[in-house]
């Protein structure tokens, strides 16, 4: 089975490294891009996605980031090409358990789901359908 690329966007080096090792514990080797800095994560979105046939994308988005925070990312990602909106499914990613933060997700049109961290292989699995 051919996982879908993944793309994390976190500011905390920490995270990222535990998001790619449950990701290659659940997966196996996992075809995975992270950024500690959102602005570079649109960059590689426009550059890398604009034109080209895309393979499902997953994008685990943290929400509490001091360059830019996950609200402003889905801000300049709502501006993308519906086709490249299309092909990537973003999957929020935080350690808050703050109802309106999660309310504030389930109204983005752009917003799969709400995931807490850390990143678990139960999470992992639901998101990419993978039965136990």
């Amino acid at each position: 089975m051919a996982y879908p690329k993944i793309i994390v966007v976190d500011d905390d080096p920490i995270s990222n490294t535990i998001c790619k090792l449950t990701l290659e514990m659940v997966l196996g080797h996992v075809d995975l891009e992270s950024f500690t800095n959102p602005t570079d994560a649109l960059d590689y979105i426009a550059e890398k996605f604009e034109a080209s046939t895309l393979r499902k994308t997953i994008l685990l988005l943290d929400i509490n980031m001091p360059i830019m925070s996950g609200w402003e990312f889905l801000e300049r990602f709502d501006a993308f090409n519906e086709s490249i909106k299309a092909g990537i499914d973003v999957y929020i990613l935080s350690s808050s358990v703050d109802p309106r933060d999660k309310d504030r997700s389930y109204a983005n049109k752009n917003v799969r789901n709400y995931l807490l961290k850390p990143l678990t292989a139960d999470a992992i699995k639901k998101v990419l359908n993978i039965r136990v």
